[in-house]
Parts: structure tokens; C-alpha cells; sequence
């Protein structure tokens, strides 16, 4: 019994369209919050619900649909393929964070001379038209924190400005 209203609930979009229209509604306002409030990465809230999303859509189209004999709608294949675009997209800007985390890491490494030290944290900021990035760092030991500034030239990154 619950099994089967689990089942509907999930897949039969007829019975349970406002529902679910509210429950979507209220997870994204609640990534929402989680984003910004509580500063949650937003990679991290809202990839586990898009690759949700895409396994139930497979499911439906390749299960329910054809158990109940329902003609598969163009909208599935839509919703599939912009699952899959956005999740592309996610993954290719979190390559490009750990491109560049490693790339401070193996800066800094050769600055500090083997002590062990953390990166506290990256951030991008734009500066008289040219990107730069800022980094936190401690070393061990060590109790000063220090920020320096870096930009790209000629595909390097170079050190600016420490403090």
C-alpha cells in the first residue's frame, strides 16, 4: 500500500501535480537558504536534487511509462537533457576550482620551502579590468595569517601583492 503510493506519487504527474509543484518550490527556496544564509556551496545542495531528478525521469521513461503503457513525453527528454547540460557545467566549474586550488597549492609550496601550511580560502575579484585572486593561507607553526594577491600572465599565475 505504501509501496504503490510511494510509486504514484513519484511517477504519475496527473494525480500529484500540484504537490509536487510545491515541493519543488519549497527545496529550491531551501537550497536557497542554505546558499546564502548558511553558505552552503550551491554546487553541493543542488547537484544531489538534479542527479535525483534525472535518475527518477530514467526511471519513469524506462519503467513506469511502459508498465502503464503512457507514450513518453517530449518534456522528459527535455528535462533529461537539461539535467545532463547543467551537471556538465557544474562539474567543468568544479574542475576549474580544483585546477586552480592545485595551482595555488604548488605556488605556495615553493614559496614556504616545505612547511606544512592550509589554504584558508580562494577568492576571484576583478581589479582595473584584471582578474586576480586572492588567497588565505597559515603555516604551521607560524601564527600569522597571510593574503596574497596573484594574476594570470602569460598562462602563470604571479604573485602580487603579500600581506
Amino acid at each position: 500500500m505504501i509501496k504503490t503510493k510511494i510509486i504514484e506519487f513519484l511517477f504519475n504527474e496527473e494525480k500529484y501535480k500540484l504537490e509536487k509543484t510545491f515541493l519543488f518550490i519549497l527545496l529550491f527556496l531551501v537550497g536557497l537558504y542554505l546558499s546564502y544564509v548558511l553558505e552552503f556551496p550551491i554546487t553541493a545542495i543542488y547537484v544531489p536534487f538534479l542527479i535525483f531528478g534525472l535518475v527518477i525521469t530514467i526511471i519513469e521513461i524506462a519503467w513506469y511509462n511502459k508498465k502503464k503503457n503512457i507514450k513518453t513525453r517530449t518534456r522528459h527528454w527535455v528535462l533529461i537533457i537539461v539535467c545532463l547540460v547543467i551537471l556538465l557545467i557544474l562539474g567543468f566549474m568544479k574542475l576549474q576550482e580544483y585546477k586552480l586550488e592545485n595551482e595555488m597549492y604548488d605556488v605556495i609550496e615553493e614559496k614556504v620551502q616545505g612547511e606544512t601550511f592550509e589554504i584558508e580560502f580562494i577568492d576571484e575579484m576583478n581589479y582595473y579590468e584584471e582578474k586576480y585572486f586572492v588567497v588565505g593561507y597559515t603555516i604551521k607553526g607560524d601564527p600569522n595569517e597571510y593574503l596574497e594577491w596573484y594574476y594570470r600572465k602569460d598562462g602563470k599565475l604571479v604573485q602580487d601583492l603579500t600581506k
